[in-house]
C-alpha cells in the first residue's frame, strides 16, 4: 500500500514539476505561433514556502528602432527565424538620469523593444487559461526597465501571468516638433506590447480576454493614456494607476515646437527643412543624443499628436468632441483601480534639500529641522506654478500660498515643512489621482460601465525607516509589496531609496505583501479586488467601490478595520484645485458680464473673491 502511494506521489510531481528543480533553473521549450523559444523554469521562495514558476525572458515585439526606424512608430518584430533563447534579460532603453545609482547596474541600448513573461506553475500541464497583468514601469518617461520588476512571486503565488515590457523613454521616445514628427513613439511601443500580448499570449497559458495593465508613477500615467485610446478596444480589460495620471501637470509636454528646436541645436542639427534635421538625428550615435542631467528632462514626454492623444486629457474628459465622447466611452468600459501613497510627495525632498541649499538655506538631506517659510511661498510655490501654468495672475499665487499656510503657527519650520510635503503631493499626485477616479465615474452610465476602486497605501516600510519624522508611505514604496521583495528592486531602495543594507523584510512584511499581492491579482482576475480570493483571515474589509456621491476609497495598511474604508479622500484640496484654481488662471480675462456666464461660475467667483479679499487683508 505504502508503495503503491508512493508512485502515486512521484507520478503526481512529475507531472507538476517536470523540468522544474528546487534552488536550480532548468531549460524549457516551448513551441508558439512566433516560432519555438527557450525559457527557464525553477521553484521560487516567498515566506518560506516554495512554488514552480517559467519565464521566458527578453522576447522581442516589435524590430529594433534603430537608423530609419528610429523616431518612427514601432514595427511588429515578426516570426523567430530560428531557436530563440529567452533565458536572459535584454538592455534598458536609452536613459536619461544620472542621479539615480541604479541605472548604472544594466545596460542600455537602443535595441530594446523586449518584453518578459512570468508563467505559474509548469506551462506544459496547464489546462488553465490564466488572467493576465501587464506591468509598464515609471521613471519620468525618463528611465527605468522591465527586469526590475521581476514578476516571478506575483504571478506563482497568485496563479496569474505577469508580463513587463520595456518602452522608449525621454528624446527616444517622445521626441516631436508638433507637426511633421509627432512623436509619442513610447506610447505606440506600449500599444504594439499589448497588441503582442493579446495575439500570441494563449501560447504562454494566458488569457487574452483578460488582461490589466497596471504601472507606478509615469507607468501609472501610461497605463491610463493606453485606456482613453479606443484603438485598445478588446485589448485591455482593466487598469491599476498606481501614483500616476494623465491629469498631472508632469505627464504631457505642450511646448514641443520648442523643445525639438532646442535639443536638435543642441546636437548640431538645426536646418531649415524637417527632412535634413531627421536626417541628422538619425546619423547620430545614440548616446550622442542621450541628454544630460537637468537638460530640459521633463519635457521629453507625452504629447497631443492628432493621432494617439487628438486633445489633451482635460478636453478629452469634458466629452466635447467626437475624439473626447470616443475615449471617455471606452474609459468608462475598463475597470479601473487607482490610488496614491500617503506621503507620495516625499520623492522630491532631496530635490527641495539641493534647491535649499542652492538659495544658501541652511539645511540637512532629511530637513529634520524643518523648512522655512520663505522656500514655500516665495521660491517654490512660484516655481512650480510656473511649470503648470503659462498664466500665473497674483491672485493665484496668493490664493495658493494661502491654501499651504497652516495659520496656527505661519512661520513654524516644522509646519511648513508639512504644508510642503502636501503642496507636493497634491500637486503631483493626490488632485490628478482623484480627478481620474471621478472622471472615470463620470463618464459611466451604460451597461457596460467597468467598475471603480480608489485606495490610499500608508504603510511605512520598515526597511525604509528615515526620516524619522515622516509618516505614511513616501513614492514607489508600495511596489515592494506588489512584486514580494524581488532583489531587483530591494537593489534599486537602497540605492536610490534610503532602504537599509543589507535589505530586511520581517514577518509581518511578507503577510503585507500576501495582501497586497491578493488584492491587486483579484482585480485582475475578476474586476473586484475582493474577490476571487477573499482577505477574510487577515481582517481585511470590503473594499468598496468608488461612486461621485460617496467617495469611498480604501486606506491600505497592515492594521486595516472597518475604520479603514474612508471618504473624500483629500476632498477640500481637490475641490481647491478642480473648481477654483482654473477660474484664477483666467481671471485676467474673465468677462463677467458676459450673459452666458452661469449661476454656478458665479457662485464660485463669490468665493474666489472673499478668499482673494482674505489673502490681501492678511
Amino acid at each position: 500500500m505504502d508503495y503503491i502511494l508512493n508512485l502515486s506521489v512521484i507520478c503526481l510531481l512529475s507531472i507538476f514539476v517536470d523540468v522544474v528543480k528546487i534552488g536550480k533553473a532548468e531549460e524549457t521549450r516551448l513551441d508558439t505561433k512566433r516560432g519555438t523559444v527557450i525559457g527557464e523554469a525553477e521553484f521560487v521562495e516567498f515566506n518560506g514556502e516554495y512554488k514552480p514558476i517559467v519565464r521566458f525572458l527578453g522576447i522581442p515585439y516589435a524590430k529594433p528602432p534603430v537608423g530609419e526606424r528610429r523616431f518612427t512608430k514601432p514595427e511588429p518584430y515578426g516570426n523567430f527565424t530560428s531557436l530563440y533563447n529567452a533565458t536572459f534579460h535584454r538592455p534598458h532603453c536609452m536613459q536619461t538620469r544620472l542621479s539615480f545609482k541604479y541605472i548604472k547596474d544594466y545596460q542600455q541600448d537602443e535595441d530594446c523593444l523586449y518584453l518578459n513573461i512570468y508563467i505559474p506553475g509548469n506551462y506544459s500541464y496547464s489546462a488553465q487559461s490564466h488572467a493576465v497583468m501587464i506591468y509598464i514601469h515609471g521613471g519620468g518617461f525618463l528611465d527605468g526597465g522591465a527586469d526590475i520588476y521581476v514578476g516571478d512571486k506575483l504571478s506563482a503565488f497568485n496563479d496569474i501571468i505577469v508580463v513587463a515590457i520595456n518602452y522608449r523613454l525621454n528624446v527616444f521616445g517622445f521626441l516631436s516638433d508638433g507637426a511633421n514628427l509627432r512623436g509619442n513613439f513610447g506610447l505606440w511601443d506600449m500599444k504594439l506590447a499589448i497588441q503582442w500580448v493579446h495575439d500570441n499570449i494563449n501560447d504562454y497559458g494566458g488569457d487574452p480576454t483578460r488582461v490589466t495593465l497596471f504601472g507606478q508613477s509615469a507607468g501609472g500615467a501610461a497605463v491610463m493614456y493606453q485606456a482613453i485610446n479606443p484603438n485598445n478596444r478588446g485589448l485591455i480589460h482593466r487598469v491599476i494607476a498606481q501614483s500616476g495620471s494623465i491629469f498631472g501637470y508632469w505627464a504631457l509636454q505642450r511646448k514641443t515646437a520648442k523643445t525639438f528646436d532646442w535639443f536638435a541645436s543642441s546636437v548640431n542639427c538645426s536646418s531649415r527643412y524637417i527632412s535634413e534635421t531627421m536626417k541628422c538625428l538619425r546619423s547620430k550615435p545614440a548616446t550622442d543624443l542621450k541628454l544630460h542631467e537637468n537638460e530640459y528632462v521633463l519635457q521629453f514626454v507625452p504629447n497631443v499628436d492628432s493621432e494617439f492623444l487628438p486633445e489633451e486629457p482635460e478636453a478629452l474628459s469634458k466629452r466635447n468632441s467626437e475624439a473626447g465622447r470616443a475615449a471617455m466611452k471606452f474609459f468608462s468600459e475598463i475597470d479601473f483601480l487607482n490610488g496614491v501613497t500617503s506621503s507620495d510627495g516625499n520623492f522630491a525632498r532631496e530635490y527641495w534639500t539641493a534647491w535649499m541649499k542652492y538659495e544658501n538655506i541652511d539645511t540637512d538631506e532629511n530637513i529634520s529641522e524643518g523648512v522655512p517659510k520663505s522656500f514655500l511661498t516665495d521660491i517654490y510655490i512660484p516655481d512650480k506654478l510656473s511649470q503648470m501654468f503659462d498664466n500665473i495672475p497674483d491672485t493665484l499665487k496668493r490664493s495658493v500660498v494661502f491654501q499651504y499656510t497652516d495659520w496656527s503657527n505661519d512661520t513654524d519650520p516644522f509646519l511648513v515643512r508639512s504644508e510642503l510635503l502636501q503642496f507636493e503631493s497634491d500637486t503631483v499626485f493626490f488632485v490628478p489621482s482623484s480627478i481620474s477616479s471621478r472622471v472615470h465615474q463620470r463618464s459611466k452610465g451604460n451597461q457596460t460601465s467597468g467598475s471603480s476602486y480608489f485606495y490610499v497605501f500608508d504603510h511605512k516600510p520598515s526597511f525604509v525607516p528615515d526620516p524619522d519624522w515622516l509618516e505614511g508611505a513616501t513614492h514607489v514604496m508600495d511596489l515592494a509589496y506588489i512584486f514580494g521583495f524581488p532583489k531587483p528592486l530591494q537593489s534599486k531602495l537602497i540605492k536610490d531609496y534610503h532602504a537599509v543594507d543589507p535589505f530586511k523584510v520581517l514577518p509581518e512584511d511578507f503577510v503585507f505583501s500576501k495582501v497586497m499581492m491578493t488584492l491587486w491579482s483579484n482585480f485582475a482576475k475578476t474586476g473586484n479586488p475582493n474577490l476571487p480570493v477573499p482577505n477574510d483571515d487577515n481582517n481585511i474589509p470590503v473594499w468598496p467601490t468608488f461612486d461621485l456621491k460617496d467617495e469611498a476609497y480604501l486606506s491600505i495598511s497592515t492594521n486595516m478595520s472597518s475604520e479603514s474604508v474612508q471618504h473624500h479622500f483629500d476632498g477640500e484640496k481637490v475641490a481647491f484645485w478642480e473648481g477654483i484654481v482654473p477660474l484664477l488662471t483666467d481671471c485676467n480675462d474673465q468677462d463677467t458680464t458676459s450673459a452666458a456666464f452661469s449661476v454656478q461660475n458665479v457662485q464660485w467667483l463669490l468665493y474666489v473673491f472673499m478668499l482673494c479679499a482674505f489673502v490681501f487683508m492678511s
